[in-house]
């Protein structure tokens, strides 16, 4: 009958779909395709418990540490240090001052002395210094009905005109 026939024909081209998709064990190459294979049966999860170490690591102190270096003879051994009889005689005591570049003063002129008591250094954006107008107002404001500039736009509050 026609209808065996085409029911014949699709499980035939099923079985062949399912025959192309299944792959046989020996075509994985390479480790992460054998992964993936073994996945694709359920066997990921014997290979992963096998992989794992029968215990899991443990945290271990520096104090830990030091004794097992220690007692394995790893540990770098302790330098002492040098003794002033053993410190080398060539090096000197205290650097010798370094002579003035030419044409610069050795002491201070009146200018240098003015400065060093008049002027202070302040760092950028120290924050001692306020804005003379608000950043986030126009600088001329208008009212759009009558068309007059109202104001200049700068705070006035601190200028010191008492009016």
């Amino acid at each position: 009958m026609k209808s065996e026939q085409s029911i014949e024909g699709r499980v035939d081209r099923e079985r062949d779909r399912l025959e192309a998709f299944v792959r046989k064990p020996d075509d994985a190459t390479t480790p992460q395709q054998k992964l993936v294979r073994a996945a694709e049966n359920g066997r990921f999860e014997t290979i992963v418990a096998a992989a794992q170490p029968a215990e899991p690591p443990k945290m271990v102190s520096p104090e830990e540490r030091e004794a097992e270096l220690r007692a394995t003879g790893q540990w770098p051994a302790e330098q002492k240090p040098k003794s002033e009889a053993e410190a080398t005689p060539d090096a000197p005591a205290e650097p010798e001052p370094t002579a003035p570049e030419p044409g610069m003063p050795t002491e201070p002129t009146p200018g240098m002395a003015w400065a060093e008591e008049h002027m202070r250094r302040r760092p950028h954006g120290s924050g001692n210094r306020r804005p003379a107008h608000n950043r986030y107002r126009c600088l001329t404001e208008y009212d759009p009905l009558t068309g007059k500039i109202i104001g200049d736009g700068y705070d006035h509050r601190f200028d010191g005109d008492d009016e």
